[in-house]
């Protein structure tokens, strides 16, 4: 199943519900090197924003407002 918008059509479901619900912005951030968690977020409409240091190592931001 991967590679069919699943994945990319659950986040963006569940993205909506919770701008829908009032939050005012929703986050994630992936691996830089995860070229399809990257592309599935932008599917749902999420846009890069920067890389950031986390305690795992350095991450994508990414960014989707109501």
């Amino acid at each position: 199943m991967v590679g069919h918008g699943h994945g990319s059509a659950f986040v963006r479901t569940f993205a909506d519900e919770l701008l829908a619900a009032g939050t005012p912005r929703v986050v994630t951030d992936p691996d830089p090197a995860n070229i399809g968690a990257i592309r599935a977020y932008e599917k749902a409409g999420f846009r890069r924003d920067r890389l950031v240091e986390t305690p795992d190592g350095t991450a994508l931001f990414m960014i989707r407002d109501s």
